[in-house]
């Protein structure tokens, strides 16, 4: 396992951090910074003030039941967060390589048929866990520009554009762009 990969994992156990990092959450900000901080005063309680908890609180067994409770609280959440991140990808069937690339060839197949809402089916499916999979994120860009979904492909183009995997797909992402610009700008805009 590589050390992106094992610090992804890693991140399994902060409530909040995959969705956020995956596609930029609201919700998961707020949880995620609630989490923070919550941990963030719980550490300072334990290990930089150890008797800070008790001049808030005055009784010292209120004290060192908050101060209990937070890490407890803690413990788990992020085991709960992590079993959930863990139920969610076992249950959504994360796929291997071969799987991966046989739902690429069915959906090109889809694809080329116009049968363009089940080809993108089979690429989201193939996106679950595979962020850098530049051939799925080429064709899902494809049927993006086909399905007159603009604004999201020239979202998407951006980032895969900084994807160090994408560098032998250059040539592929302007193209796609070019041709996403040619139509948002021939598209007459839509009255409210």
């Amino acid at each position: 396992m590589d050390s992106r990969a094992a610090l992804f994992l890693a991140f399994r156990f902060w409530p909040g951090f995959q969705k956020l990092w995956l596609k930029g959450d609201l919700h998961s900000l707020l949880v995620s910074l609630l989490f923070s901080w919550v941990f963030v005063i719980a550490w300072l309680a334990t290990f930089v003030w150890p008797e800070w908890l008790v001049g808030f609180l005055s009784p010292v067994w209120l004290a060192k039941s908050v101060h209990f409770g937070l890490w407890l609280a803690i413990v788990g959440v992020s085991l709960l967060s992590a079993t959930g991140t863990f139920f969610r990808l076992s249950s959504s069937g994360d796929l291997g390589p071969a799987e991966r690339q046989e739902n690429l060839q069915k959906a090109q197949e889809l694809y080329l048929q116009a049968n363009y809402f089940d080809a993108e089916r089979l690429i989201r499916k193939n996106m679950f866990g595979a962020y850098e999979d530049v051939e799925s994120l080429l064709l899902w860009i494809s049927i993006l520009r086909r399905t007159r979904r603009i604004p999201l492909a020239l979202e998407l183009i951006a980032q895969v554009d900084k994807l160090d995997a994408a560098a032998p797909w250059l040539s592929e992402l302007r193209t796609e762009k070019e041709q996403c610009l040619r139509i948002k700008i021939q598209t007459p805009p839509a009255h409210d």
